[in-house]
């Protein structure tokens, strides 16, 4: 291919991109408690993983969450993908849930922030901001997988990522996602639930603090079998 043949190309893909980031996300359709603890468990990433990042930003994190739903290697559920591996003792793919923060509660005002950025993702409200991204960072460390992916765009103080062509996402894996949701008194503990939550939260251990199998894992380290 000539330069101007491959220029033209990088035009039309970056065309395309543009198109895409301009559709919202496609609204979620669930009901009843499966539908509340999706929305749960969305604002807890959104809380936990970029609570005081700007708007955009935060949209950006809960993408990340829908875009493994949509995709075959991560679980096929909000919550399974927010609690990825919580529960086992090859690392979890959100620190959050499994470094200790869930024994704090977060300020009302940030879990009501974090709600309402989690319903306009999962209600078709916010335009796209990072298509096709499944791993983001921080800026202020590089960890090594970030440069077998193809970077999408900075919001805030996260840099997202896809996949490159013909290469799998980083983090995933064809498995058996059973077992993967949380316990619903971890989100009833966070969020106050009901009459009867703390005492259904009181008797459910939070994840134990334990350092990620890969040293650093907050944003989709492959996870070792």
């Amino acid at each position: 291919m000539d330069t101007r043949g491959r220029d033209r190309g990088i035009m039309l893909r970056a065309a395309a991109l543009a198109l895409l980031a301009l559709r919202p996300l496609p609204a979620l359709a669930q009901d009843g408690a499966a539908d509340e603890d999706s929305r749960r468990c969305l604002a807890l990433a959104v809380a936990y993983e970029a609570g005081h990042e700007p708007l955009a930003g935060q949209q950006a994190v809960a993408e990340v969450v829908l875009n493994r739903v949509a995709h075959p290697a991560f679980p096929k559920t909000i919550c399974g993908v927010v609690f990825q591996g919580s529960r086992r003792s090859t690392g979890c793919q959100f620190t959050f849930t499994c470094d200790g923060a869930l024994r704090r509660r977060l300020a009302a005002s940030t879990l009501m922030a974090a709600r309402a950025v989690a319903d306009g993702v999962l209600d078709g409200a916010v335009p796209r901001r990072v298509p096709g991204a499944l791993n983001y960072h921080a800026d202020y460390v590089h960890p090594g997988w970030a440069d077998t992916l193809g970077r999408v765009t900075k919001l805030g103080a996260h840099i997202f990522y896809r996949p490159l062509t013909g290469s799998g996402p980083v983090g995933g894996a064809m498995r058996d996602w059973s077992g993967e949701e949380p316990d619903p008194a971890i989100l009833a503990r966070v969020f106050g639930g009901a009459a009867d939550a703390p005492r259904a939260a009181a008797a459910v251990p939070v994840p134990p603090v334990r350092a990620p199998a890969d040293g650093f894992a907050p944003w989709g380290l492959s996870l070792r079998r």
